[in-house]
């Protein structure tokens, strides 16, 4: 036995220091601590609620995030949790895994896109990782990115970053899209999207859909639906339509009780398609809901 711990001394000390390495780097995560780099909107909602525990929480994609104010006066609890391309799915397996956690009243912000399975993320946020990924292979985008623009800022006389991410917030819109540009919006929406169908491009994310019921039922949590706003200037094309109508059906089979908000809004209050101009749109649209959040189960 001595022989063979004195053979293999080094690999084991050097597996030690991999295994150790590799664990306080998953503890502390200091990538998303460092301001030389952009950070996602989960590791934004994570600076100002550190223990990602919430009572209340609304939960979307950027049309979330840009549409509902959270702690203002007279505001009935509900913490903003919506993140940039945020699906269903998405939710689900933060939820499963333990990456945050709601305890009693959760709503989901719905569109179209929320259960599109292929829908474009940001492959750096934390529940798209692999279980056998190490950390830094994990964060190898960003780091090499920060490391390739760092070594060129050098060669150029240049400080080795710009980027100065502690000030950083999620994305919010302000003022309104022209006509000709909001139909652009639209134009392109209809091309990337116009021929999803529920049953095929949206399986993944309405199976999602049940184990989330499932999960909040278990942890005594009540799930609720919001559809959000569409431009009225703008038809809901026929496969978001499509998409819509199928989620109604899942949601009444689940018994999650919906609010349907695509056709309240003024269209005033839009930026675009969908994101609400956050001066004037967001306040109108906090103020119309939170009665409805804040109804008793």
């Amino acid at each position: 036995m001595r022989k063979w711990l004195k053979r293999y001394a080094f690999l084991l000390l050097l597996a030690a220091v991999l295994i150790g390495g590799e664990s306080w780097l998953n503890v502390t995560d200091p990538v998303s601590k460092m301001t030389c780099i952009w950070r996602n909107d989960y590791e934004l909602i994570r600076l100002q609620h550190p223990d990602m525990t919430f009572e209340k929480a609304i939960f979307g994609s950027s049309a979330v995030t840009a549409s509902y104010i959270e702690g203002r006066e007279g505001s009935v609890g509900y913490v903003n949790i919506g993140m940039d391309y945020g699906t269903v799915k998405d939710i689900t397996e933060m939820l499963e895994k333990g990456q945050l956690t709601v305890t009693e009243d959760l709503v989901l912000g719905l569109n179209n896109l929320s259960f599109l399975d292929t829908l474009p993320t940001n492959a750096t946020y934390p529940w798209h990782r692999k279980w056998y990924e190490p950390y830094l292979y994990f964060q190898r985008d960003r780091l090499w990115q920060l490391i390739t623009d760092g070594t060129t800022n050098l060669l150029n006389g240049e400080p080795f970053t710009k980027v100065d991410s502690s000030r950083q917030q999620r994305a919010v819109y302000r003022g309104a899209l022209s006509d000709e540009d909001l139909m652009k919006s639209w134009e392109s929406l209809v091309e990337r999207f116009g021929e999803t169908t529920p049953e095929v491009d949206c399986a993944e994310n309405f199976a999602a859909l049940d184990r989330l019921a499932a999960w909040c039922e278990d942890h005594g949590v009540r799930l609720r639906a919001i559809w959000m706003p569409w431009n009225g200037k703008l038809e809901i094309y026929p496969a978001a339509q499509n998409v819509m109508d199928y989620a109604n059906e899942q949601l009444e089979r689940l018994g999650i009780e919906t609010l349907d908000m695509t056709r309240v809004v003024e269209d005033q209050y839009f930026f675009d398609t969908g994101h609400l101009d956050y001066d004037n749109g967001a306040p109108w649209f906090t103020d119309y809901i939170d009665p409805w959040l804040a109804e008793e189960g």
